[in-house]
């Protein structure tokens, strides 16, 4: 069993953000003709300011894709879920044939899914990473998860999309009023959804870095010497900080030595707090149990 567990990790590092690009590059063979054919019928204005925002959708994230970093992985997916709109939309307002519609979605529907893969959150984070340095990213908060996220980006998305085609249509005053919408959403709505791509950790030559600004006002560095074990965390718990903000998925527990002096936010607060356990949700926790194995860390 460990060695299948074992040549599974390995397929999937190699496999690393490849699904993602494929589905990217394969947009626009399989939607491509959908979305050009669902443009018909509209004014020739309309076609080309269409024209070009799906077109710049798609080198935004192909640069994205090929160019990982923190920033890149913020952009793809804010665009990632582009694509499904324009076909739901040409669904529902186009003309283009049932077959056309169908591989659009198929297109639409893994370049989107890929996206948001864990692997390729994953390696986009650690695009960013220094030298010897390997970042590893975290699971979003549960809080987050369904609600803000989402408004954040229909609000952003939906003005940038809308206002331009309605100013093209000749509608002025709506198409300018959600231009100038989405053009004061880009910075607050962008660096909020930014942050979560900030969230991470990271183990340096020195040892284990906690880097999470949703729950710590101060990343948390342990050295190597000071980790007595990292591994699972118990099903209940006890005298343990949890730094997870209730994100789903496997958690892990790092105790160190010693206890630690971390400073933790609650709200627009923070207040310090000791310890010696702590508790983090990564999103590949297998992969980061390994990456610590080989960095000489005691894992359980």
């Amino acid at each position: 069993m460990a060695s299948v567990a074992g040549s599974s990790a390995s397929i999937l590092d190699r496999v690393g953000l490849w699904p993602a690009r494929i589905t990217w590059f394969a947009l626009v063979p399989l939607a491509g003709p959908a979305l050009t054919s669902g443009l018909d019928g509209r004014s020739g204005s309309v076609q080309v300011v269409a024209e070009i925002m799906l077109w710049a959708t798609w080198f935004a994230g192909l640069v994205a894709l090929l160019a990982p970093s923190t920033v890149s992985l913020t952009v793809l997916r804010i665009i990632a879920p582009v694509p499904l709109v324009a076909v739901i939309l040409t669904a529902i307002l186009g003309d283009a044939s049932q077959a056309s519609l169908v591989l659009a979605g198929i297109g639409a529907v893994l370049a989107l899914g890929t996206a948001f893969l864990a692997i390729t959150g994953d390696e986009m984070v650690n695009g960013s990473a220094y030298g010897p340095e390997r970042r590893l990213a975290l699971r979003t908060p549960a809080s987050l998860l369904l609600g803000p996220i989402q408004l954040s980006w229909i609000a952003l998305v939906g003005a940038a999309i809308a206002g331009p085609l309605l100013l093209a249509d000749g509608r002025w005053l709506v198409g300018t009023a959600l231009t100038l919408l989405a053009a004061a959403l880009v910075y607050p709505v962008g660096r909020s959804l930014h942050q979560l791509s900030r969230r991470w950790i990271v183990f340096t030559p020195a040892g284990f870095v906690i880097h999470d600004y949703f729950v710590l006002a101060e990343s948390i560095l342990l050295r190597r010497q000071d980790i007595a074990e990292l591994g699972p965390a118990p099903a209940e718990p006890r005298g343990t900080i949890d730094l997870s903000a209730g994100a789903p998925g496997l958690a892990l527990q790092i105790e160190a030595k010693e206890p630690l002096s971390i400073v933790v936010r609650s709200g627009r607060s923070a207040a310090a707090t000791d310890t010696v356990r702590m508790i983090f949700s990564p999103t590949l926790p297998g992969k980061l149990l390994r990456e610590a194995r080989v960095r000489g860390i005691a894992v359980s």
